[in-house]
């Protein structure tokens, strides 16, 4: 996880530094301005490339622990299995909320990591109804989220399903934001030939103690320009908890609705 932290803080102050180059380049114009926007786009490109490297290699042992406990598998039972993507664990706190208002309405339901191994082993003959939940950051999701949903499209269209994204764009007060986070949340299972009966949208949370410090300021930056919260000394929640709730009851009434029409 530190590895994976120093990454990703190494590769945006690069694609920061990339950015700085780049403008100066194109405030300076031609000549010394064109060679500020090379040495600027080798910056943003070795960024990313960070970036991409740290996340292979988490896609890649994924892999590798799916295939080491594929030996010995330890199979889940359950009706509504929640899988989540989670990157400061506002999509985990979200995920646990649906799973305790399914269980209160009598199903055996659970929250797993698709970054762990043991979202593979849910046994889907048991399952009556599946939500994928993922948080967006940088106008994408998890990349654990896209390759599980790649890999179980065929279980998770077989039974009522649903996708829920959790992004701050969706508490935005401009119309094009959300929008915005709409379509790239209806982007993920397309990609993945799923077809979820509901793609919902929740605001998540500006978790501030929960970033590092490129993070941490980009996101005060960006909170400023748009009158959020600014107190880095502590996070802000926006999630509404009664669509969550909504969210919950909706996969309720679709297993209500598919056990009906199998009677």
């Amino acid at each position: 996880m530190i590895r994976i932290l120093e990454s990703w803080t190494e590769g945006l102050v690069r694609i920061l530094i990339g950015v700085g180059f780049c403008w100066i380049g194109a405030v300076e114009g031609a000549g010394y301005g064109l060679f500020l926007k090379v040495i600027g786009a080798i910056f943003i490109a070795a960024g990313v490339g960070e970036i991409w490297t740290v996340e292979t290699a988490t896609v890649r042992q994924r892999r590798m622990e799916k295939s080491m406990n594929s030996i010995h598998p330890a199979v889940e039972a359950c009706e509504i299995p929640v899988f989540y993507a989670t990157t400061e664990g506002q999509t985990r706190r979200i995920a646990e909320r649906l799973v305790a208002i399914f269980r209160e309405n009598g199903f055996t339901s659970h929250a797993f990591n698709v970054a762990l191994s043991e979202a593979d082993n849910v046994d889907w003959t048991h399952v009556r109804a599946a939500v994928v939940g993922a948080s967006l950051h940088g106008h994408r999701h998890q990349r654990s989220a896209e390759m599980f949903v790649r890999e179980h499209a065929a279980e998770l269209n077989a039974h009522p399903s649903a996708f829920f994204s959790v992004s701050l764009a969706t508490a935005s007060s401009t119309t094009a934001e959300r929008e915005a986070a709409s379509q790239i949340a209806a982007r993920l299972p397309a990609r993945a030939a799923w077809h979820p009966a509901k793609v919902v949208c929740v605001s998540g949370r500006l978790a501030y103690t929960q970033y590092g410090l490129v993070t941490r300021f980009i996101m005060k930056q960006i909170a400023r320009r748009r009158s959020a919260p600014t107190d880095t000394s502590r996070d802000y929640e926006f999630t509404n908890w009664d669509d969550v709730a909504r969210l919950a009851e909706g996969v309720v009434q679709m297993v209500a609705e598919a056990t009906r029409a199998a009677a």
